[in-house]
């Protein structure tokens, strides 16, 4: 059940979405004027299980809920990955998405209707995403594929899939399984794409009939001849760059380039020193001073002090931002890389399409730790960390969905910003450690022996100490 109009009126959008007793509330909102052009989509993505939706409130000291609890961050993520392919480049006006469980029922599960209300809110605001998406769960009982099992069926589940995407298209599959085929999980893919498919037609259809217009005249791409531009420039450079095996040395390559390029725009008069792009007439040919006796003559019009030509008799030239040209350069970069390696060159490190990086990997490194080890995988490093207590050592996790659960294996993971040879904020784990953590946690938990036969806590910590590419 989807309810709109009556809750939440003054958001660009919002709904509340029902399944049996278990209800979402998700709003869409954006910021009245756009954010410095960026190429990454400005958008923020907020959920919350209020301990109240099962009639429960906290136990400890603090009553009122606070920063997000790892799961909730897990969910936040679920919802971003889906929608975010579906802005329009040029868009950019701040986008926040906001998402509560207002009641749970203990039997459906809010976080698939968490992503399904953010993809009805956003298809029916004024932001201009391309297409309309919705999320599912797929579990697998007795060898059969069930869409968005209840709880009690997800404990004897093999399968735990979350999928989100379009009517024609997959956009984000998580979970995990136990020891599934590569067949099953791609039927299992199919069955959620079918159920993916019909949700997307219903909402499509309550579209047009409460949905908003979409902002289209606010995207604001980079003028088209930006490109040939930054094409004749960088030219043979950019593909001697791009060829520097080494990831730092290139990245300093790219950079000089790039400065380069918005250098010789600027001598040549192309670039603005505003933020202002667009096709700009000299101030001189829009406004003359001229005496105040000037008579109207060759369609020009005299208003006192100033002379206003309606047309400018000159050649207009073509003015862009340093941020569309850095925009610009950045896109033209991957499609040369890109183009480089389908016609069957080798990448950037000198590798084939189809050749692994050079892999190593040492054991007992920490004298202290109870186990050690650092994996390199070309210039791609982590230091792995494991610690063993006794049950007492478990993590205790009070959910809305598990009370008061408790693990006896967890893995946290720590992306430092040295790792990528960059300076930047230390501290908390942000949204994509913990995501990690809990895609390496997932993939570990299978193997593990069960609790009857070890019973101890393992703590797992991953350390990134070098990344170029990804690192999961």
């Amino acid at each position: 059940l989807v309810e709109t109009g009556h809750i939440g009126r003054q958001a660009s959008a919002s709904v509340m979405v029902t399944d049996g007793e278990t209800i979402v509330y998700c709003s869409v909102c954006m910021a009245d004027t756009p954010s410095d052009p960026s190429d990454f989509f400005p958008m923020s993505v907020h959920y919350q299980e209020r301990l109240s939706a099962a009639g429960r409130t906290s136990g400890g000291f603090f009553k009122r809920e606070g920063r997000a609890k790892d799961h909730e961050v897990l969910v936040c993520r679920l919802i971003d990955r889906p929608l975010r392919p579906t802005m329009p480049k040029g868009f950019y006006y701040e986008t926040q998405i906001l998402s509560w469980v207002f009641s749970y029922d203990g039997i459906h599960s809010p976080d698939c209707v968490a992503v399904t209300a953010a993809g009805i809110a956003m298809a029916l605001s004024e932001v201009p995403n391309k297409q309309t998406i919705a999320g599912v769960r797929i579990g697998m009982i007795n060898d059969q594929f069930v869409v968005n099992p209840t709880t009690e069926q997800m404990e004897d589940s093999e399968l735990d899939l979350m999928m989100a995407g379009t009517d024609s298209a997959i956009l984000m599959i998580e979970g995990f399984c136990d020891f599934l085929t590569e067949e099953k999980l791609l039927q299992a893919v199919e069955t959620g794409q079918v159920a993916i498919r019909e949700i997307c037609k219903a909402i499509d259809v309550l579209v047009q009939t409460c949905g908003k217009k979409k902002m289209v005249e606010a995207i604001n791409l980079p003028p088209a001849e930006l490109y040939r531009h930054v094409e004749d420039i960088s030219g043979d450079e950019l593909v001697k760059a791009l060829q520097i095996k080494e990831k730092i040395p290139r990245r300093k390559a790219l950079s000089a380039l790039e400065e380069k390029v918005i250098m010789i725009l600027s001598e040549q008069g192309y670039v603005s020193k505003d933020e202002l792009s667009g096709p700009i007439e000299n101030l001189a040919d829009i406004v003359e001073e001229e005496d105040e006796d000037e008579v109207i003559e060759d369609g020009e019009v005299d208003e006192g002090d100033v002379h206003i030509k309606p047309v400018s008799r000159k050649p207009h030239r073509q003015l862009f931002s340093e941020v569309d040209v850095k925009l610009v350069f950045k896109e033209v970069s991957s499609k040369y890389l890109r183009r480089r390696i389908v016609e069957g060159e080798k990448r950037s490190d000198g590798r084939s399409a189809c050749e692994l990086r050079p892999i190593n990997s040492q054991c007992g490194i920490l004298p202290r730790a109870h186990g050690s080890a650092l994996f390199t995988r070309g210039e791609t490093q982590a230091l792995a960390v494991v610690t063993l207590g006794d049950y007492q050592m478990a993590q205790r996790i009070d959910t809305l969905v598990d009370t008061e659960e408790s693990k006896s294996f967890y893995l946290q993971y720590t992306f430092p910003p040295s790792s990528v040879g960059e300076v930047g904020r230390t501290g908390a784990p942000n949204r994509r450690e913990i995501g990690h953590g809990m895609l390496a946690e997932r993939a570990l938990e299978p193997v593990l022996p069960a609790e009857v036969d070890f019973p101890y806590t393992i703590r797992v910590e991953s350390t990134i100490t070098e990344s170029n590419g990804s690192s999961r």
